[in-house]
This record gives structure tokens, C-alpha cells and sequence, in this order.
């Protein structure tokens, strides 16, 4: 079964994800992670991207990132590809550094964007790389520090941040309520923006994002809005899972695509990351099932 498509669209906002082969360490020592982020920097405005927060581990990285041209694809394949050949070439390895394909869940502004953030600066501190939040402050590899006391990266932006705080002026009055939002524990006692980012996510209630109304994105809404119904995970309904409700979800997308766009069954199976036939049958299963 082929790749499905990656869900992106001018906007939206990604958690990206992605650690080692065999979780295998992929940064060494501070010349590899400087020249990570170098390299993060230079692709954010290659490709038009701003990244308001980001944490680097021993084997995997924590990216979140925004573009206004739908560009994610073109951005993580230049970073990973020439991060991954400076790797090799100074550490006399071959073959890949990282395992299967990042992940790339879309974040809703409205509902989790503030605990995800957290989420991804707290990475150092809950796998007891530092041991308390002013420790963290000063640790260089994560966004926190820049955000409480400036310095680098250059290119880590601050815009989306000031307007969740509601900060129109560029003040620094936000940052306390950053601070204090990430020393706040979640209600539950759990991680709750561990749920909502990291565990290749069905994407959450309401966590629809304001999109156009093109074809392909009317199609990206319909999969996000059926795939939060029925309890699935994107991922699956995209990358071909045999279990029944990621089945079902297919289904209703084509159903739901075909009454509703001016867009061929192959190009639906496309979207799907489905052959045309199978795409065909499902479409002939519902009716004669709808028609019983």
C-alpha cells in the first residue's frame, strides 16, 4: 500500500517529530546540534516557516512549526536530508539516521497550541536531563531559555506566542504568563499535551482548522472531521490500516467527497493513499450496504 498524503495546507501549525533508527542517538555533541539548528534556520526562511518552539534530545527532536504556503514537506525533507549527510560524513556512518517517517500531527491554535508548546520544552526536564524548570531555563537545546532571557536562535519566533497571550504591544508582560503556564501542573495530574501531541494522535474534538475551500482541502477537512468521529488516528486512515474503523472512515470520505466534490475516484484514492480499484470497491460495498 502506498504512502498517503501528508496532511498540510498554508496555516496550519505541525507538531514534527522524529528520532533515531533503533532510537539511536542523533546528535553526538553540541558541533551536531549546532549544526542542526543551523539548519532549521536556514530552511525556515527558505520555505517561509516560522518555529515558535523546539527541543532537541539525545535520539529525536521536537519541531513546531507554522507555514503560510503549505510548504512542510519540501522543509523537513531539506533539513533531514542534509542534517543526515553532515551526520554520516563527519561520524563515518552509511545508511539512514532516522526511523521511518517524521510525524507531523496538525496542532489547533484554539484548544492545545499553548500545551504543546509545553509539552516540547518540558522534554529536557521529564527525562531528567535537567532537574528543575530553572535549570532548564539555562539549558541551550530547547526554546524555553530564548523565550525567558532572548539570545539564540535568531530565527525562533515569537509572534504566535505574544498573540495566545494576548500581547498586541510586543510587551514582555507574556512571559510571565508563559512561565507560569509552564510550571503549572496539568489538572489531571498527567501530561495532558503528551496525549494531545505525541502519541501519533487521533486528532482531538473540534481540533478542526480554519482552511479554504479548495478540493483538496475540503478533502483534508472531511478526513480530519470523519477521522475525530470515529475515534481513528489520521495516520491510519492515510497509511493503509486494515482495522475496521479506519475502513469505514475511507469509506464515508468517499462517499462523503464524491457527493459533495467534482473530483474523480482516482484522484480520491490518491488523497487516500489507496489504488483506484480498492477505492472503487469500497465505494460499490457502501451503497449496496446503504442500499439494504
Amino acid at each position: 500500500m502506498p504512502r498517503g498524503p501528508r496532511i498540510d495546507f498554508p496555516g496550519a501549525i505541525h507538531h514534527v517529530y522524529a528520532r533515531g533508527i533503533e532510537k539511536r542517538n542523533i546528535f553526538l555533541d553540541d558541533i551536531d546540534r549546532d549544526s542542526f539548528l543551523h539548519r532549521v534556520g536556514a530552511n525556515l526562511s527558505r520555505w517561509g516557516m516560522i518555529c515558535p518552539a523546539w527541543s532537541l534530545m539525545p535520539n529525536h527532536f521536537h519541531l513546531l512549526l507554522q507555514s503560510d504556503t503549505g510548504s512542510l514537506p519540501s522543509f523537513m525533507r531539506c533539513l533531514l536530508t542534509g542534517y543526515s549527510k553532515h551526520f554520516n560524513e563527519r561520524h563515518k556512518r552509511v545508511g539512514h539516521l532516522f526511523q521511518n517517517r517524521y510525524k507531523s500531527p496538525i496542532v489547533d491554535r484554539s484548544r492545545y497550541f499553548l500545551d504543546v508548546v509545553k509539552y516540547i520544552h518540558l522534554n529536557p526536564l521529564r527525562s531528567g536531563i535537567v532537574r528543575s524548570v530553572a535549570e532548564l531555563e539555562k539549558y541551550p537545546w530547547t526554546g524555553h531559555g530564548k523565550i525567558i532571557h532572548g539570545g539564540p536562535p535568531e530565527w525562533q519566533d515569537m509572534s504566535l506566542l505574544r498573540a495566545e497571550y494576548h500581547d498586541v504591544n510586543d510587551g514582555s508582560r507574556w512571559i510571565s504568563d508563559y512561565r507560569d503556564h509552564i510550571q503549572k501542573p496539568s489538572p489531571d495530574g498527567s501530561a495532558m499535551e503528551e496525549k494531545a501531541s505525541v502519541r501519533n494522535l487521533s486528532v482531538m474534538e473540534d481540533d478542526l482548522p480554519a482552511i479554504s475551500s479548495g478540493p483538496y482541502e475540503i478533502f483534508s477537512e472531511t478526513l480530519l472531521r470523519l477521522s475525530i468521529s470515529h475515534g481513528v488516528s489520521v495516520d491510519d486512515v492515510i497509511g493503509g490500516s486494515r482495522k475496521y474503523q479506519a475502513v469505514q472512515v475511507r469509506r464515508d470520505i468517499l462517499r462523503t467527497c464524491r457527493s459533495e466534490l467534482a473530483v474523480p475516484v482516482v484522484q480520491l484514492a490518491h488523497w487516500l493513499g489507496m489504488k483506484e480499484n480498492a477505492a472503487a470497491y469500497l465505494l460499490k460495498s457502501g451503497r449496496e450496504v446503504a442500499a439494504k
